[in-house]
């Protein structure tokens, strides 16, 4: 049927229909005699469930991006790959030129820090304000990434309202060493180590480090640039020790130490953001025979952030001289521990179990310096606190016939803000001791209605406690100033989903319809005249109000079409609205800042019997907006990368990654308290890699 519509007459076609067209068309009419490959859905997902279970049957929206998928990317940061995973929403603009704090990550049109990242399940999202930076993890450690959208909160907790993000690094299996490197546009360059040493069965233990540098590309508009402006450089360093050990046949422990470091200029000369991260993990799973197995984790990050912002000199043209009006110094650090029991059964309605619980301990302090343009300190802003999370969880599958499972989980959550500070002017100096509680179920439904095709459903409750920065921090300009909160309740969210799978051969086809709301949706309210404090002249403090809601459907496609050729599809329509606002009533019914309305992602690879091997990939996202007002516009735009690589040696690979391939202008982002940010421009990179064994 493919082959007849690329081969009958061309309809008149948006731009939109035409890609998914060409993504289907070019591997149909491309493939010769070649034999269709066998289904490619193996994979196990262990994220979705807290247990290992197959991709293919389990009751969740869930994608996997494998290592190699990642190759086959142009990306020099992980958010670069996963901007075209269905529903998982980046910022546009690549994080390394972005600030940091912008870097927000969400599903399903649920905007803001409202989803959960980990690494090799420990938490990624930074203890004190949330966002996530994705630089901590270079591209050539990852083994593969799991996403699993919908509300998370039952499993994970705090964040994982939206979903879950989990990146799994590579597993020290066999020795070898792993080195790749490469050079490109702009001043780019980046260099990724990885080491495998396995002394014995019991032993086996890896290192890991990268770097990753670019001189940057002017991201501020010509017509707009002034002459303090300058490309956004960045510098990433990263080094990681892990290990796995099997001391007793039933037991098995993971160790992992990682360090990163980075360095960014953004935008202008003196606008300067410093990022250093120290994590600890562990975890050890005893195997209990026909009891089950019992997983304990630990985890332990200290984060340090500082970030200069400046502003215009008294007198001056803005764009023309620039001064550091402030600098705020962010520490934190983050506590955890988890334990879970579970077990899986042969037969009988119950087919398997899963308990367990967990606690985060968070402790921060912000320190805002604040300077006029004489270069002299007027005063220092101070935000701190703690928090504490208590959870209990469980989960149970049970099929009371075999083609129908019904995956039910629920979890209790206390939420603890204490010792906490707020002494920004016009702050309540000492903040009291606030507890709050909630409980979250979920119920998903799978009907294997034939061993290829099944029907799935699912809804559920989940929750996001407000971060320390919500709560504490405040940031100043030179004539405005925006608070925190710390009478802020957790955000609510409410949802259902329904959809089908098809694995058929090496196609695998997921489409899934979701609505989502959210009540005590925190955001911000402008200050009168009667609530500023003295000096300033605008401002807003952070509350909770009003409603959101996001309807959509979202799609994937996975066909391996012959053993040359396989191709991949990905759609997301989030219609995200704000539905009540007491403080912005112009935003109601409008969308959300943020979240694009349309999505598109499609790639075609072709794998010559050479060894050869090109990808060319393009993505396009509909017109959106940087605020919920829907003042401030971000370019709908149609962008195509390429990457392609060639075998030297059995053991030397070379590539080259392009990004923007026809060099395409737009505005990617647009947030109103700088100049409008446009996307990379055309971008290559080229490299060897060389495996050693």
């Amino acid at each position: 049927m493919i082959l007849e519509l690329c081969r009958g007459p061309r309809p008149r076609s948006s731009a939109a229909s035409l890609v998914v067209l060409a993504a289907l068309c070019l591997p149909a009419a491309a493939r010769a005699d070649d034999a269709p490959a066998t289904s490619t859905v193996g994979e196990v997902i262990v994220t979705a469930t807290r247990a290992e279970r197959n991709l293919a049957d389990v009751p969740v929206s869930a994608s996997i991006v494998t290592s190699e998928e990642i190759g086959q990317t142009p990306a020099n940061s992980l958010d670069d790959v996963l901007r075209r995973v269905p529903s998982l929403d980046v910022p546009i603009a690549a994080s390394y030129q972005t600030h940091p704090t912008s870097l927000n990550v969400s599903m399903r049109g649920l905007g803001g820090i409202r989803a959960l990242v980990l690494l090799d399940g420990v938490p990624l999202n930074d203890p004190f304000q949330g966002y996530v930076q994705w630089n901590r993890v270079p591209l050539e450690t990852i083994d593969r990434v799991e996403v699993v959208r919908g509300g998370g909160a039952t499993l994970w907790g705090n964040y994982a309202m939206g979903g879950v993000v989990n990146i799994l690094t590579r597993a020290p299996d066999r020795n070898e060493l792993i080195l790749q490197g490469g050079g490109g546009s702009y001043g780019t360059y980046r260099g990724d180590a990885y080491g495998g040493l396995v002394a014995n069965d019991a032993i086996k233990l890896g290192l890991e480090g990268g770097t990753f540098h670019t001189d940057g590309f002017q991201t501020a508009p010509e017509d707009l640039r002034g002459p303090i402006n300058a490309p956004t450089s960045f510098t990433a360093d990263n080094i990681a020790l892990t290990g796995q050990f099997s001391p007793a046949e039933t037991l098995t422990a993971h160790l992992r130490i990682d360090h990163h470091e980075n360095h960014q200029v953004l935008n202008s000369r003196l606008a300067i953001n410093k990022q250093k991260n120290w994590s600890y993990s562990g975890d050890a799973t005893q195997r209990l025979g026909v009891l089950g197995e019992v997983t304990l984790t630990l985890f332990h990050t200290e984060n340090r952030f500082r970030t200069d912002n400046t502003d215009t000199p008294t007198g001056a043209e803005m764009g023309e001289a620039e001064f550091v009006q402030n600098r705020h110094i962010t520490s934190a650090r983050e506590d955890g521990a988890s334990v879970v029991w579970a077990k899986t059964f042969d037969s009988g309605w119950l087919r398997s179990a899963t308990v367990g619980g967990d606690y985060h301990g968070i402790r921060g302090i912000d320190t805002g310096d604040i300077f006029v343009d004489s270069g002299e300190q007027v005063r220092s802003d101070v935000g701190s606190g703690q928090q504490r999370f208590l959870g209990a969880f469980g989960e149970v599958s049970l099929k009371p016939i075999d083609v129908l499972e019904v995956l039910a989980s629920v979890r209790y959550q206390e939420f603890r803000n204490f010792d906490a500070f707020d002494g920004s002017p016009g702050g309540i100096g000492i903040a009291p001791d606030k507890t709050t509680s909630s409980v979250d179920p979920r119920v998903s439904v799978r009907w294997s209605v034939t061993p290829e095709f099944a029907l799935r459903a699912a809804a559920y409750k989940a929750f996001r406690a407000p971060n320390l920065g919500d709560l504490y921090r405040a940031f100043a300009t030179s004539a405005g100033i925006f608070f925190g909160n710390p009478d802020l309740r957790p955000e609510t969210l409410e949802g259902e989903e329904a959809g089908f799978d098809l694995n058929h051969g090496g196609l695998r086809l997921q489409v899934t319809a979701f609505s989502s709301t959210i009540r005590d949706l925190i955001t911000s309210a402008p200050l009168d005249d009667s609530q500023l404090p003295p000096g300033f002249f605008f401002g807003t403090r952070n509350i909770n109000a009003g409603r959101a809601r996001s309807l959509g459907v979202e799609a994937e496609a996975d066909w391996v079409i012959s053993p040359r050729w396989s191709t991949t599809l990905g759609y997301t329509y989030a219609d995200s609205t704000i539905r009540e606002s007491e403080f912005d009533p112009a935003s109601i019914g409008k969308q959300q800042g943020g979240i694009p309305r349309n999505r598109l992602n499609a790639g075609v690879t072709y794998n010559a019997a050479a060894g050869w091997r090109v990808t060319p990939q393009v993505r396009w996202l509909s017109k959106s907006w940087g605020d919920n007002d829907n003042t401030l516009p971000v370019d709908e735009h149609v962008v195509v990368d390429l990457a392609a690589a060639y075998p030297v040696t059995p053991k030397l690979e070379a590539f080259v990654q392009v990004e923007n391939l026809f060099d395409r202008r737009y505005t990617a982002d647009n947030n109103g308290f700088e100049l409008p940010r446009l996307g990379t421009p055309f971008s290559a990179l080229a490299g060897l890699r060389w495996v050693i064994d």
